[in-house]
């Protein structure tokens, strides 16, 4: 259901609707942490099974939601089996894509497993704080898109002066939107978690991540636009080696955590690390222009 999710979120995003996934992700967060009070706090108190069934539930709704809409406006593709040359052409892309996407989903699961160690109220607010930070990391995505959209066709002809430009332009837009989109997180889970749990020790455990809040999320909407980047200069083995390297880095971070403000921040280090050495790598190698340019020629 959540790669479902993310196909169809990339669907929108490329015919540029930001609005109906923004919608429906905000239901599913909403149902989420609903969810998590009723399931693990009361009635039911399941503890990290309630937690688990609760972001299922949610992941499943939005997922459902999407497909309907993507069909509603005529952009949803027949079923059909790919023929061999689509295979190989989605293969360049999917393989160290796929490759990519597990490494940075093993990092949410260690995440998760070191929150549930933490105990129902402290598990409670580390999920009310990721449905916030999924929210509002949202916003970034019109700066990934905005890369593979701009970057590609300057790559390809090999013109590395505006292609540089471009970056530079799309990398200080992210830091004006990772400022601000930050802030709004970092408020809502500081002034308004009683919007979203009732549960006293949940509220208190979302305001003291609130600055780790703004952190992971000011650091992932920059790396998401330096992401963009790097997909269309197509430089997949950097992209894998250095998740791989902040993966390892993370976990072992996270032997440390005893509270959700740390598990917040080792997420903040691996998003920092990676946006910091890909930004680099990006102008050191000018989006490595000649070698991608020799490929596509």
């Amino acid at each position: 259901a959540a790669m479902a999710q993310n196909v169809c979120l990339s669907l929108f995003m490329v015919t540029r609707d930001v609005i109906t996934p923004l919608k429906i992700i905000s239901c599913a967060a909403v149902v989420n942490v609903i969810g998590d009070a009723l399931f693990c706090v009361r009635p039911i108190r399941g503890g990290c099974g309630g937690a688990a069934a609760a972001t299922t539930c949610a992941t499943l709704i939005s997922s459902f939601w999407m497909v309907a809409a993507l069909r509603k406006k005529q952009l949803l593709p027949g079923l059909r089996i790919p023929k061999k040359s689509e295979l190989a052409s989605l293969g360049e892309f999917t393989g160290p894509l796929l490759a990519i996407t597990l490494t940075r989903m093993a990092g949410f699961l260690n995440m998760q497993r070191r929150a549930m160690t933490l105990g129902v109220t402290a598990l409670a607010g580390y999920q009310l704080s990721m449905n916030l930070l999924i929210f509002f990391i949202l916003f970034g995505e019109p700066l990934s898109q905005l890369g593979q959209t701009k970057l590609p066709g300057l790559i390809e002809d090999g013109n590395a002066k505006e292609a540089m430009a471009t970056l530079q332009s799309i990398l200080l837009l992210s830091v004006f939107a990772a400022v601000g989109v930050g802030a709004a997180a970092c408020l809502t889970a500081f002034l308004g978690p009683g919007l979203f749990s009732s549960d006293l020790g949940v509220q208190a455990v979302a305001k003291g991540a609130a600055p780790m809040l703004f952190l992971a999320v000011a650091m992932t909407i920059m790396g998401i636009a330096i992401d963009g980047a790097m997909m269309a200069s197509r430089d997949f083995g950097f992209m894998l080696g250095t998740g791989i390297v902040s993966f390892f880095v993370q976990a072992k971070l996270l032997k440390y955590c005893g509270s959700v403000q740390a598990i917040l921040a080792t997420f903040a280090v691996r998003l920092g690390s990676y946006t910091l050495f890909s930004i680099i790598r990006a102008f050191a190698t000018n989006l490595r222009i000649r070698k991608t340019a020799k490929q596509t020629r």
